[in-house]
This record gives structure tokens, sequence and C-alpha cells, in this order.
């Protein structure tokens, strides 16, 4: 730090920390798994719904993608789409607003639009997924406006099909509200499959092929010293080098520490909208009442069952935190941190706009 950087003359002296990230991957996070489920085994009596065995396999699996199969219960015997209709949105009332699943295949008993709508009708916060060659089905969602993700079933030899009929359909943007899965056909994911899947930004995938999100800490910025039952002000850039946006809520959460102690503090961060990139979260965090001294400082994201999710961060981790540095509380009278960011920019000054052409 030379004599005249902008640290020395900070009025807030600030703590910034850019921890390295991680130079692997995490192998197989982004693989689903599908939860086959049938129609027999759901009902197999008329009003006799079982939804034990679906949601133990949804609690067990890692990405789990439900898939209703219309296999006709003896009772059943003709299949009236009517019946296989109320059948989804008794799911739905179920799981319909589970954060665990990752989306709902749209599979139908006679491809029509009862059985459409009783889908979208049921699953309120679980993505919708229809399959790329279901072009009626598409076609309906676009003209109901209703938000559908994608999975597209593909393999070497016939990866151009895929590419033609996302091209044809105009869905091309789809990735950017809900997610694309891959489904390939072969038992390895191959280098042309490989390569239009990040074009497609698809998130998930039946096997390995290196796609999902990965987030990583490129910085983050506090106070040195903060104050108990005060403000915590906190900057946080990440960065998510991966294929897909997340999809799904998480909590984000910084954490206080030392010896005995430990206080956990969430974070208003709208996961759900993280996209690909840059993602910049600045907030002003109320701290409790905390007893004065150093505190070591840890970043950690969870999903709603408090499971701990991985990061790709290159600094020790304990918990599902990792460490960030330390932080200094004292006491004082008031809140002297709730306003810092009005007058205060720790990064340094940004113009808004570019600025004009000198006139000749």
């Amino acid at each position: 730090m030379g004599k005249y950087s902008l640290e020395n003359y900070e009025p807030y002296p600030m703590v910034k920390i850019r921890p390295p990230h991680l130079s692997r991957n995490f192998g197989n996070e982004s693989k689903l798994s599908y939860i086959a489920v049938a129609w027999k085994q759901l009902e197999p009596e008329r009003g006799a719904f079982r939804a034990e065995s679906m949601l133990a396999a949804i609690g067990a699996a890692t990405n789990p993608v439900l898939e209703l199969t219309p296999d006709l219960p003896e009772w059943a015997m003709r299949g009236e789409s009517d019946l296989y209709s109320a059948l989804i949105r008794k799911v739905g009332s179920v799981v319909g607003e589970d954060n665990r699943l990752c989306g709902v295949i749209l599979s139908t008993l006679e491809d029509n639009m009862e059985e459409w709508n009783a889908f979208a009708e049921a699953f309120g916060k679980v993505p919708l997924i229809a399959d790329l060659r279901q072009e009626r089905l598409i076609r309906h969602l676009k003209e109901s406006r209703r938000e559908f993700g994608l999975r597209v079933t593909c393999g070497e030899s016939d990866w151009l099909t895929s590419c033609e009929a996302i091209a044809r359909q105009k869905l091309n943007g789809v990735w950017k509200r809900q997610p694309v899965l891959l489904h390939v056909t072969d038992e390895v994911c191959g280098p042309n499959v490989r390569r239009e899947a990040r074009r497609w930004h698809a998130a998930l995938s039946n096997v390995d092929a290196g796609l999902g999100w990965q987030l990583e800490l490129r910085r983050m910025t506090y106070p040195q010293t903060v104050f108990g039952g005060g403000s915590l002000p906190v900057r946080i850039w990440l960065v998510n080098s991966g294929t897909s946006n997340l999809y799904r809520d998480f909590e984000l959460r910084i954490r206080l520490g030392r010896q005995g102690e430990s206080y956990e503090i969430p974070l208003s961060a709208r996961t759900r909208d993280w996209s690909v990139g840059d993602i910049v979260h600045n907030e002003i965090a109320k701290l409790p009442e905390i007893k004065p001294g150093n505190y070591n400082v840890g970043i950690g994201l969870f999903d709603l069952n408090d499971k701990p999710i991985r990061l790709h961060i290159g600094s020790g981790q304990s918990d599902g935190y990792y460490e960030a540095g330390e932080v200094n509380v004292e006491r004082a009278d008031g809140d002297p941190l709730a306003n810092i960011w009005d007058v205060y920019y720790p990064e340094g000054y940004y113009p808004l706009e570019d600025p004009k052409t000198p006139q000749q």
C-alpha cells in the first residue's frame, strides 16, 4: 500500500476480502435425479392417495426432477383425462411449492389442454419443464404466457436437430427465466452436445456434462469496526462462472464467531434471480447485541432446510461458512453506521455516465 493510497484516507477503515477460487470443479453436482412416479403407485384405489414413497424419494435425491408416468391403475381402465388431471392437482397440492424440486416434467396421458393447465395451476413455485419435442404444448404455454423450462433430449448423432428446434421455436432465451435440462441419450456426454449445452445455458443433466451454476466470491467489504446492536454494512461481489442461473431460493448468511460464541446474520439476497456473470449484493444488516471484542467473519449459502451449499471459494470453511477476515465489535450510543453507504464509496468513485466529448 503506497503513501497516497485511498485506504490511508478512509473515513471508515474497511476490511476487503479477496479469497482465491478453487482450481477444480465439484464433479457431478449438476447431475439431476429423475423421480418417476406412476399413477397406479400414487392412487392404487380410487380416492386412496399415497404420496409417502414420492416424498421419501424427493428427500433422498440430489437435484430431484419429478416425472409423473401415466401408468393406469386397474380402476381407471379407460384412462379418463379428467381423472389424470385430478391426480396432477393432488400431487401439486403436496409438492407444488417444494423448493427441493428442480422441476416437474409435463408428462401427459392424452396431451391435451386440460392436463397442461392442471400442471400449470398445481405447481406454483416448481419450474414446469416441457420437452423440446412437444411443440403443441410449448405453443400453448407461450400463448397462455406461462413461464416454462425445457428438456432437451439428444446425443452426438442428433444434436443438430435440437439446435434447429430451439431456433425454430425461438426458445433461445428460456434459460433466463426457467431452467434448461439436458437429457443425453449416449452413455457419456460427447463434445458436440457438451458445447451446445453451454450455449443453451443448461443447468442440469442426466450425465456429467460440466453444467450448472458456480459461485465465486471476488470481493467482500465491511468496516473494520462495528457496534453491537447496530448495523453491519457489507458489500459482496460474487461471480457465477457456471452455465446457468440459480433458479432456487437460498439464504446468504454472515457469521461472527469466536471461542464459545457465534452469531448468524441472514441477508436478504434474492438468489432465485441470480444470473450468470457478476452478482453484486450491498446490504446494511442488523447486528444482535454482541459483546465487544474481535470476531472471525464467515460467509455461507444455505438451502431452506439449512443444508450448506458448496461455493467455489478456496479459503477454509467450517459448518458451511467460508473464512472472510476479522471484525472488531465495540459499544456505541446510537447506530453510527446506519447510513454509511449514503456518503461513502469504499471502492472509489465511479461516474454514472460517460464523460462528454470536449468541444472543438
